[in-house]
């Protein structure tokens, strides 16, 4: 039987089906029965899927984001042209000591240090309940410590009508890919892909459905 999960609210949810080639956990669920909420309290982040099939270990982290780029909440580069240059005008004012004292950021979060820190977070969340004999993730964390089974992160990202389209979404997908993986690499071989509804693979066995814009 495939299992059919939901994410978000209103306009922005999205409907996940798993195949039933997939055991899938909603790792983030709020419930005194999720191992999670024991670590939630301490600081931990954690994606918003896990899922197990005989040969592969996914953990999904879901994004759905309706504004461009200019106005959203979060970076899609590491390096946002805005501040660059506001940032850039402001040192040119500074001499050189001034600069060495004074540190410059961008407030805006860069997605793929969330999604990192998510990522690092479950993978110990789910050590922590391997070693206290949480029964309801015994099927998932003992697949990934015990049989050491491959790893791949999935996230699920979609945008507005226009950026989800695949000829603006395959090339940001792409950069965004190459940094998770390279984070990620202290940790083992962890593949990464970056995807919407236009471009999720059939042959995954997961079809995400939207009630639209």
């Amino acid at each position: 039987m495939p299992t059919i999960i939901s994410e978000g609210e209103g306009s922005r949810e999205l409907v996940f089906e798993f195949s039933d080639k997939w055991k899938v956990c909603k790792y983030d669920e709020i419930s005194p029965e999720n191992f999670y909420n024991k670590l939630k309290g301490n600081g931990y982040k954690a994606v918003d899927f896990i899922a197990v099939s005989d040969n592969a270990f996914l953990l999904i982290e879901v994004k759905y984001v309706l504004a461009d780029d200019e106005r959203s909440s979060i970076r899609f580069v590491v390096e946002d042209n805005r501040y660059a240059e506001i940032l850039q005008g402001l040192k040119e004012k500074l001499s050189n000591e001034e600069i060495n004292a004074v540190s410059f950021s961008n407030k805006r979060p860069y997605l793929i240090d969330e999604i990192h820190k998510k990522v690092r977070d479950t993978l110990l969340g789910l050590l922590a309940s391997n070693r206290n004999n949480d029964s309801n993730l015994v099927n998932y964390n003992r697949r990934v410590f015990d049989e050491n089974m491959p790893i791949f992160v999935i996230i699920f990202l979609e945008r507005n009508q226009e950026l989800n389209n695949p000829e603006f979404f395959k090339p940001m997908a792409s950069s965004l890919k190459k940094a998770l993986e390279q984070k990620l690499m202290v940790l083992g071989n962890i593949k990464v892909d970056v995807v919407n509804t236009h471009t999720i693979p059939q042959s995954l066995g997961i079809s995400v459905s939207t009630l639209g814009f």
